[in-house]
């Protein structure tokens, strides 16, 4: 690998990145130490560098480390891990919509320049809701569990000031036509085809003999995909107007599945 390609790829990972990636792809293969250095040192990392890592790993509670040389994943860790991979399963938490809106009043928010602010905020986004009014954050209501299992969910993700809520059983047409227009639908389709295309690329350089800028891929775009489906509104088929989030969700598995069998290969060749 040249100097160049190395230094490139030391500017997109960490030691710590590379050793959480690592147990995620194939736990049974790198929870030796010794793997996990020889690893390191492929990317460019020296010994030290991930001996350190390793430690602040553990000390963070990211890692277990139940006999010497012995690593994985554990509690933060494994509770991160298992909050990625609910992209997985993202469409299983949708059912039919009927039409109707879920309203949460937050009439309680922190100040705007507040770290709790944005925490809140966040939380609120995070299950697809949008302001609408002062006070008042919206969502199509096509989400199993209704409207209670909505404000469980955006206050177990850190929104601890919602003041009420309601279903908007049916909207005017003008009502109807103000909430639609509060996601930006052609954004968010045009990001869906974006990543698709990058995807489809991706999945023709998993064969390229030059091993670790495609490993590296995997990770990078891997990964900015999952965060967009993790961050996605989840809003009906009928208002996109198009399957193309389903699309995309489907051959994220295919290069993820894919992805995983060049890391594990690439890991049981290593010294």
């Amino acid at each position: 690998m040249s100097s160049n390609a190395l230094q490139s790829t030391q500017a997109v990972f960490t030691p710590r990145r590379l050793i959480l990636e690592l147990l995620d792809a194939d736990p049974s293969v790198m929870g030796q130490s010794k793997q996990l250095l020889a690893a390191g040192k492929v990317f460019g990392f020296s010994t030290n560098q991930m001996r350190v890592a390793l430690s602040r790993l553990v000390a963070d509670d990211l890692l277990a480390n139940p006999e010497r040389g012995c690593y994985a994943l554990s509690g933060a860790g494994a509770a991160m891990r298992k909050e990625i991979q609910r992209w997985r399963h993202l469409e299983d938490q949708l059912c039919d919509w009927s039409g109707d809106w879920n309203v949460l009043f937050t009439e309680n928010l922190a100040t705007e320049s507040s770290t709790r602010f944005r925490a809140q905020t966040r939380a609120l986004r995070l299950r697809g809701l949008q302001r609408w009014r002062p006070g008042m954050w919206v969502r199509p209501g096509n989400l199993k569990g209704g409207l209670k299992r909505l404000v469980a969910d955006v206050a177990a993700l850190g929104m601890d000031s919602v003041a009420g809520s309601c279903v908007i059983g049916q909207a005017d047409s003008h009502c109807e036509q103000e909430l639609r227009g509060l996601w930006d639908i052609a954004s968010l389709r045009s990001k869906y085809a974006a990543s698709i295309v990058e995807l489809q690329e991706a999945l023709a350089r998993l064969d390229e003999p030059e091993q670790i800028p495609v490993l590296v891929e995997t990770l990078e775009l891997g990964g900015d995909v999952i965060r967009s489906l993790l961050n996605d509104p989840l809003l009906p088929d009928c208002m996109l107007g198009c399957d193309s989030r389903q699309q995309l969700m489907d051959l994220m598995k295919k290069y993820d599945a894919a992805g995983r069998e060049r890391w594990q290969d690439f890991m049981k060749h290593l010294n």
